[in-house]
């Protein structure tokens, strides 16, 4: 009894094609894959997204701030100075 590779094989190699089963195949992975890539990119962009918008927040929370504390400081201020009657 030969090995299975050494056998003769019934039909020619060079001649066997995956037909449209293979086609299908190959042209359902290539859709899925395509739409993974666009939910990706499209969670990506949100997320990214919200992180601007949470650093803008907070730039424009620290500016508030900060003038609070300089009208606050001009307040003391004015309260300290002699003159203005109060």
């Amino acid at each position: 009894m030969l090995p299975l590779f050494l056998q003769e094989l019934p039909y020619d190699p060079n001649q066997v094609t995956p037909g449209w089963v293979g086609f299908l195949a190959t042209l359902l992975v290539a859709a899925v894959v395509i739409l993974l890539l666009w939910d990706f990119n499209r969670r990506v962009r949100r997320i990214n997204d919200r992180a601007d918008v949470r650093e803008r927040l907070e730039v424009e929370v620290a500016e508030m701030e900060a003038r609070e504390r300089l009208a606050a400081e001009v307040g003391d201020q004015k309260r300290r100075e002699p003159g203005t009657g109060a």
